[in-house]
């Protein structure tokens, strides 16, 4: 890569950087899975055992440990805050897109690498996701780099390069599972099927590349198997495992075109761009990297849509090489070359455009329509992004339609970065204050004494009760559960939602520490006899 490449690349990384982990540290984590995660984390400190991870107390047996080993050490290194806890996902979202821009590299040119970085950093679902103390983007960043390897190793046959994808492979199981493997696996196996090079297979070294998996992936699995037997087997490898594709875990449901809505939206403002990005590179597909960005998007999606538990980060892994096919394309009309018309372009911009006004409008009618009382406090923050993303789209058509294509992609990025910026700095404090629960749980733990109880009752959100109060929780789902409960001696906190309160019978005498918006915390006093 020469000197000016380098300059580009270290710019990209430094703007996904500033994106990634500006005011990271704000506010309180979010309900489910951040606040879980960090629980878990913190229980591997408390119970000092970090093989079998815990959460309120208990085993979990849900998900491999080397995202909350991380979160953990730094946790005991600095404390468990927002910032510390978010931490890694942050770095994984940097990496991942310095992993994105080496796969651009390999599969086209330095260029189109650089310009892939830059879609990637601003993808919306990318940028959400990178926010959020949970591991997705600690996978994908493995997953990437374990790819760049496989296709390098294609590309220079050398054995060094298919040790590292299986390295890069075990540490991605590890992170969330066999998953890791699979899916990179699955892609070079159709890659290289289509291209009746199998061969090339001969020059993979297997037997030491399995057995680096093995031991970096496989060694947790083997050591829970040892300690808990059948349970974990059923857990893990069973319900949680195969039963995620065959089944439906968790009640997440949902039709095959799940991911057709959240993948339109998810991949903005890039979405314009996808469908002359699709028809460039399958007429292209007798290229290498033409076939490998297409083969990758089409088997991810269907992969995940076959599969009967759905959830919307499942598909982040199409977004890097979605990136890179839709910066090839824009590396070729630079120049621009012949095989793309430039009105292609422009023609997606324009399509872009309508996209914008379209969300725009359609996040007002929906806020006004559902919560009329929000959106009148949070109209005046959305103006400022709203307003910086319609007049960056505007521009960037301009450009292209002058033919100035490299400053419409730069307007197109900093449109989306500044419209970023602004949400964080505006809205989401606003967000914030909307989040009951990390205040009721920071209510039970000032006012906390040995002996105390925390009964929560049917919440459907939890995590943050348990993680802000730093206590076990028991958990209820009845009225004769909750009237037992607390009914027993001692002081109990009793978390309930302003929607259940009237349908349960509670003893007379209880006080109310707090009540957050939608939440209830009751106490009842030691001294509180049930007739």
């Amino acid at each position: 890569m020469r000197n000016r490449e380098r300059v580009w690349a270290a710019a990209v990384l430094a703007a996904t950087v500033i994106l990634t982990f500006y005011r990271l540290g704000a506010g309180t984590l979010w309900d489910q899975d951040e606040t879980k995660y960090a629980q878990v984390a913190r229980e591997i400190l408390d119970t000092g055992d970090p093989i079998t991870l815990h959460v309120n107390g208990g085993p979990w047996y849900v998900h491999p440990p080397l995202y909350m080993w991380l979160v953990a050490a730094t946790g005991r290194i600095a404390g468990f805050s927002t910032l510390t806890v978010r931490l890694w996902s942050a770095v994984g979202s940097v990496v991942a897109v310095y992993a994105t821009m080496l796969l651009g590299r390999a599969l086209f040119n330095a260029r189109t690498g650089i310009l892939a970085g830059a879609v990637l950093a601003v993808t919306f679902h990318f940028l959400v996701q990178s926010r959020l103390a949970v591991f997705d983007t600690v996978l994908l960043a493995f997953m990437l780099l374990a790819t760049y390897r496989a296709v390098l190793g294609y590309q220079r046959g050398r054995a060094a390069d298919y040790l590292w994808f299986f390295i890069f492979a075990g540490l991605a199981t590890l992170t969330k599972g066999p998953i890791g493997l699979v899916l990179p696996g699955l892609v070079m196996v159709v890659f290289v099927t289509i291209r009746r090079a199998w061969s090339r297979w001969r020059e993979v070294p297997w037997a030491a590349g399995l057995v680096l998996y093995a031991l970096i992936g496989l060694s947790w699995y083997a050591a829970e198997t040892l300690l808990h037997g059948g349970v974990f087997v059923r857990t893990v490898l069973g319900y949680y495992g195969v039963g995620r594709f065959f089944g439906v875990v968790e009640n997440q449901a949902g039709p095959w075109y799940y991911y057709v809505p959240i993948l339109a939206l998810g991949a903005f403002p890039w979405t314009a761009f996808w469908p002359a990005a699709a028809v460039w590179h399958g007429r292209r597909r007798r290229d290498d990297g033409s076939l490998f960005v297409v083969l990758w998007c089409a088997i991810v999606i269907v992969f995940y849509s076959a599969a009967q538990t759905k959830l919307p980060n499942y598909v982040l892994p199409v977004y890097p090489l979605a990136a890179v096919g839709v910066a090839a394309m824009w590396d070729h009309v630079l120049e621009p070359k012949p095989g793309l018309p430039a009105r292609w372009l422009t023609a997606s911009a324009v399509l872009l455009a309508v996209l914008v006004v379209a969300l725009e409008a359609g996040i007002a009618h929906y806020l006004s329509g559902l919560y009329p009382q929000q959106y009148h406090e949070f109209s005046r923050v959305l103006i400022p992004p709203a307003a910086a993303l319609a007049a960056g789209v505007a521009v960037a058509v301009v450009l292209l339609m002058l033919g100035r294509r490299a400053w419409a992609f730069v307007a197109l990025c900093a449109a989306m970065a500044l419209t970023w910026l602004g949400v964080i700095t505006w809205v989401m404090p606003l967000v914030e204050a909307q989040k009951p629960m990390p205040v009721a749980a920071r209510a039970i733990a000032a006012a906390w004494r040995p002996g105390d109880r925390i009964l929560g009752y049917r919440l459907d959100i939890y995590s943050s009760l348990i993680y802000y109060s730093g206590h076990r929780v028991r958990w209820v789902d009845t009225p004769p559960e909750l009237a037992n409960d607390a009914c027993l001696p001692g002081r109990a906190f009793i978390v309930i939602t302003n929607a259940e309160r009237p349908h349960v019978a509670l003893p007379n005498g209880l006080t109310v520490l707090s009540a957050p918006d939608g939440v209830d915390v009751l106490v009842k006093p030691e001294s509180l006899r049930c007739p």
